[in-house]
């Protein structure tokens, strides 16, 4: 890392090989990837095994007909169904290395495929259209607490001092900017999509939405609900902090919104994707400042994990194809269950890389549209393949039968069939996407 060490000993201890490093990771799964099959690919195949017998008795008719055991031959020849084998698997593994290089690991032909037919788009909020990276704006003591904010901040920094989601760790860099002490949590229970229970020094504490969940914090009053929704008219996101099962204040905090954002669901649009959701637990007033600023089709808000499943399975069950971009957290039901699961800046993130159909290993969401955009190119290649190498066959068949082909003619028809396929899929190695229109 640049340093120099001018006297004394270094020991360095390695703690993971080469293979288990993130670049190792995506190696390993680029391969499996191209070892993958698509369901294109395997129909392909499955029509393939039926060239040999239809080949040979195409030869023999051909034989009974004219009694020419060259022509004969020669339909054995043409008929091979090398191109249409090739015709998918190439274009698979072309899209697949043209992603990895984007760092974008898509983990299958399936995948890939799948990709290239997606209609809806639902898309997180945090961490995936904001930077993830919210601040504490406001903190409201509501009743006495021994030492105002500061108390309120600590108990609040304790019950979510082992949150990974992005709310509780800005709770908790607030609480270090302030110099206050962080005491370690106690029975910590984390409410997927509403909140973070524990026993912090001694005093059962709640973090979280206000309707609570399971019994857990409490029912907020008229006097409550004015309070927070004063902080969410102003985009903010208000987290009710609940001791021992009274109400003791409100934390307001603030996330922005990625760069970007709108020309990449603009580029979605000209991609073909005819919905574009967003999807968050967060309250509808932020939801809706969210949603025009981004400029989505349509929002839901206040949903908890299975309540994102369920919209998902809504949209498929219309017939609709989906992806759900995230960034796995609070997630992870509705990326299983959509037709494509896209994670979001998954460097370094096992669970992300291991679990996602699609992993891009950068928040950049321009990667969204492009991935789609490839896939449907290599979706069209594939097509374009096929029908080549089935024009082909049928064409030098009819000529063989005619005895216009020879054999020897006829092997260079075989070769340069399948060679035109290849050469037709390396195209999409360096394909780049159209410069978006705004």
């Amino acid at each position: 890392a640049g340093t120099l060490n001018r006297a004394g000993t270094l020991d360095v201890r390695a703690t993971q090989v080469g293979s288990g490093t993130t670049l190792g990771k995506i190696i390993r799964l680029v391969e499996e990837a191209q070892r993958s099959t698509a369901p294109v690919q395997r129909l392909a195949n499955r029509y393939a095994q039926f060239y040999a017998p239809i080949a040979f008795a195409l030869a023999g008719v051909v034989y009974f007909l004219t009694a020419d055991v060259l022509r004969a031959i020669t339909v054995l020849i043409v008929f091979c169904p090398c191109a249409l084998v090739l015709a998918t698997p190439t274009a698979v593994i072309a899209g697949i290395g043209n992603a990895a290089k984007r760092t974008v690991l898509i983990k299958g032909g399936a995948q890939l495929e799948a990709a290239g037919r997606v209609d809806v788009v639902a898309f997180d909020k945090t961490g995936t259209l904001t930077r993830g990276e919210p601040a504490v704006t406001d903190v409201i003591v509501r009743g006495a607490l021994s030492n105002g904010e500061g108390e309120l901040i600590r108990l609040a920094a304790g019950a979510e001092k082992f949150s990974e989601h992005p709310l509780g760790r800005a709770i908790v860099a607030e609480a270090t900017t302030r110099g206050l002490e962080i005491p370690d949590p106690q029975d910590s229970r984390i409410v997927p999509g509403v909140g973070v229970e524990a026993r912090v020094d001694g005093r059962r504490v709640f973090v979280g939405r206000s309707d609570g969940a399971g019994g857990v914090g409490t029912r907020p009053d008229p006097g409550a609900v004015q309070v927070a929704e004063a902080l969410e008219a102003e985009g903010k996101t208000v987290l009710p902090v609940a001791v021992d099962g009274r109400l003791r204040g409100w934390i307001a905090l603030r996330d922005t919104v990625r760069p970007g954002v709108r020309e990449a669901i603009s580029a979605l649009r000209q991609v073909g994707v005819s919905q574009i959701l967003l999807l968050t637990g967060d309250n509808p007033r932020v939801a809706a400042a969210v949603a025009k600023e981004v400029g989505v089709d349509a929002y839901r808000a206040g949903l908890l994990p299975e309540d994102k499943l369920a919209v998902v399975r809504d949209l498929q069950r219309r017939g609709l194809r989906v992806a759900v971009v995230g960034d796995g957290v609070n997630d992870a039901p509705a990326l299983a269950a959509a037709d494509i699961g896209i994670a979001m800046g998954a460097a370094g993130t096992d669970v992300a890389i291991e679990t996602a159909d699609i992993a891009l290993m950068s928040s950049d969401l321009a990667r969204v549209p492009e991935v789609l955009a490839l896939a449907r190119r290599a979706l069209r290649v594939i097509r374009e393949n096929v029908l080549l190498s089935v024009a082909i066959n049928l064409l030098a068949v009819v000529l063989a039968g005619l005895g216009i082909v020879t054999p020897v003619l006829g092997a260079i028809i075989h070769e340069v069939s399948a060679m035109l396929v290849v050469l037709n899929a390396v195209r999409i190695i360096e394909w780049r996407p159209a410069p978006s229109r705004g």
